[in-house]
């Protein structure tokens, strides 16, 4: 369900607009940075058990700058039909960090 304050981006994404303002002001990363991790081939999906009580939440990690000197943000999103619902993003935790470049070292095995 949207609302006035939503904005869809890239016919993909969907966000609150005030959300975003505040996780830029917190976090540094807009809502537009973050939905490039899920460009990243290697990103990662993880289940959030801890925040899906009204509906299944994953923390999605991924690059935001490419594979060289990349940046890794973490991303808490909701899938609903063609839309990703963008929550948070901030940057990855060592634990993110650890998990995604063990899929990326797995991947190139």
């Amino acid at each position: 369900m949207l609302s006035p304050d939503d904005v869809i981006y890239k016919k993909r994404y969907v966000w609150n607009r005030h959300k975003n303002a505040l996780n830029q002001q917190k976090h540094h990363i807009s809502f537009e940075t973050a939905s490039l991790a899920f460009d990243d081939p290697f990103h990662v999906e993880d289940f959030d058990e801890w925040n899906s009580i009204i509906e299944e939440r994953y923390n999605v990690t991924g690059s935001v700058t490419g594979l060289i000197n990349s940046t890794l943000v973490t991303v808490s999103v909701v899938f609903r039909g063609d839309l990703i619902r963008i929550f948070s993003a901030r940057d990855a935790g060592p634990m993110e960090v650890k998990d995604y470049y063990e899929q990326f070292t797995r991947y190139l095995g």
